[in-house]
């Protein structure tokens, strides 16, 4: 079963109806519907429908963090039978990058070891000849907990109060880089513009999320321009919801071009581990629920286009 490709978001970016059809081909794919039924389902007419359904798959109740996750073990045939279904829907995305030179690359942030494999991992692509004119790290002001600040002892890093400091960590010792040249209150920049955002929150007293992070870098760090190419890199698992995201935020908003890599956990695996088949169903659901508001706001301005 070959798994669907992402949305497309090209520099210049116009073609909702075209972004509108890739939603629903996926949405309506076979894969998608043996999933469903393998979990009760049946027959999705639409994104509403589905993105109601996609709840049996939330294991963190709504308001977990990623690794508080529930897992659950599955019988192993049902469990392989699962992560095919999976693959065929794409949640993967590329590995590696379509183009040789980007505008922009963005590192999105999370976990301890999700900012150090993706750093990690964006490194190397620059080490194999990937160049970028600018380089950020997305990060926001959330405190860690007690797991994360232990993890970093472990590691042996330096001090590490928010997802801003543990993406800054990660700067240093992947990207050979010193102490920032200048510091802000949101914003820390190197020399060849690397930089490390700590984005606000647009909906305090909640935690800044991903979204808060893309709009974040638009508005502190880069604006980005219609003919620019703008580079994500995330874990595999990840890279439909954020891509959509980022279409939705980025794309269609500032015209830029759109790209979205994402490693497998086994390319770092000093960093990474293999997650659970409910943690992978979790981020089905995220990626259902990215592509409705994608498909949403494809429509909306399709609409206000036409009149």
């Amino acid at each position: 079963m070959e798994p669907f490709p992402l949305p497309p978001c090209e520099p210049g970016f116009q073609d909702l109806h075209e972004v509108a059809a890739a939603v629903e081909a996926w949405a309506r794919s076979d894969a998608m519907a043996e999933l469903v039924a393998e979990f009760g389902g049946g027959a999705m007419t639409d994104l509403d429908a589905l993105a109601g359904f996609s709840a049996v798959w939330d294991y963190r109740a709504g308001v977990k963090e990623r690794f508080d996750t529930e897992r659950i073990d599955f019988e192993p045939e049902r469990d392989a039978r699962v992560r095919t279904l999976m693959h065929g829907l794409g949640m993967g995305g590329p590995p590696a990058p379509k183009h040789g030179r980007y505008d922009h690359i963005l590192v999105l942030g999370g976990g301890i070891r999700v900012a150090l494999g993706r750093t990690d991992y964006t490194a190397r692509l620059l080490a194999a000849g990937t160049t970028t004119r600018t380089l950020t790290g997305l990060g926001s002001h959330r405190h860690r907990d007690d797991r994360e600040f232990r993890e970093a002892e472990r590691l042996g890093l330096g001090t590490i109060e928010t997802e801003a400091d543990m993406m800054a960590e990660a700067f240093r010792k992947f990207l050979a880089l010193g102490e920032p040249t200048n510091v802000h209150e949101h914003h820390r920049a190197w020399p060849g513009d690397r930089n490390v955002l700590a984005a606000p929150s647009t909906r305090p007293p909640l935690r800044a999320n991903t979204a808060d992070t893309l709009i974040g870098w638009a508005e502190i760090v880069h604006e980005p321009k219609p003919d620019e190419r703008v580079l994500l890199v995330t874990n595999a698992p990840y890279v439909r919801h954020q891509h959509c995201d980022a279409i939705r935020l980025l794309g269609s908003r500032y015209g830029c071009g759109i790209e979205t890599v994402g490693y497998d956990d086994a390319a770092t695996a000093a960093w990474g581990r293999p997650l659970s088949t409910t943690e992978l169903l979790q981020e089905v659901r995220s990626s259902i629920l990215a592509m409705r508001n994608l498909h949403r706001h494809a429509q909306d301005s399709a609409a206000t286009t036409a009149r």
